[in-house]
């Protein structure tokens, strides 16, 4: 199968012709699907082993990253980054001021797999708001850090929302799936939006989404920022 994009003008860019690539369409899969893919293929293992497995390979993992290992495996590597002003040389770790983000990038068999990728240029199959730059101006940082209490802008196309129904507006999504509704919009533009973080965020990733009834359309769409975002 090919990933499937299609084009829409890059407003972040000085050049007016210039275009930027949207995924279409993309398929999600959970590991739930990956054990029963395995259970399909014939194997001799049970489900419930395989959960087991898997379990215990996740546990492994996370316990590697808690103590500050660096993880190199076929489909992924780790590495650990901190992100953070310090003021002088003497300065110090501070979780108020400083964070660690965990880097992943694609292993040695993934990033076989990504080289030999082909694609397929569409035309876009529905209109959706497109999210390309979040801006934290506690931090001034892009697609990188969410402050909460702070502002924040969200920039790309599709964006405008209607305040008064509850099913629209920007939603930061948890790694739990929990979501978090944005309740102040300042500026509600379809190119931009501007809008209070809520305070409530707990610390770690998160992804953010806009959802909008566009003009001309019965039903919602949503649209998501290609990177997530860390609360420190």
């Amino acid at each position: 199968m090919s990933i499937k994009y299609s084009l829409i003008p890059n407003h972040l860019s000085a050049d007016p012709d210039d275009y930027m690539a949207i995924v279409q369409d993309q398929p999600v899969r959970t590991i739930e699907d990956v054990i029963n893919e395995i259970v399909d293929r014939g194997s001799t293992i049970t489900k419930p082993d395989i959960l087991s497995v898997v379990e215990e390979y996740q546990a492994v993992i996370a316990k590697f990253l808690r103590s500050g290992d660096r993880l190199n495996t076929p489909l992924f590597k780790t590495k650990a980054s901190i992100k953070g002003v310090f003021g002088n040389q003497t300065d110090r770790f501070d979780r108020s001021r400083h964070y660690i983000r965990l880097n992943v990038s694609p292993g040695s068999r993934i990033g076989e797999i990504a080289d030999a990728l082909s694609v397929e240029k569409v035309s876009a199959t529905k209109a959706r708001p497109v999210l390309e730059l979040f801006k934290d101006f506690a931090t001034d940082t892009q697609n990188e850090t969410v402050t909460p209490g702070s502002g924040a802008e969200i920039r790309g196309s599709h964006l405008k929302v209607d305040p008064e129904d509850p099913d629209q507006g920007i939603f930061f999504i948890a790694f739990d799936g929990s979501e978090t509704k944005v309740d102040m919009i300042m500026r509600n533009m379809p190119a931009n939006l501007i809008f209070m973080i809520p305070d409530g965020l707990a610390s770690g990733e998160y992804d953010v989404e806009v959802r909008a009834l566009l003009q001309g359309h019965t039903n919602m769409r949503s649209g998501r920022l290609n990177e997530a975002l860390m609360v420190p």
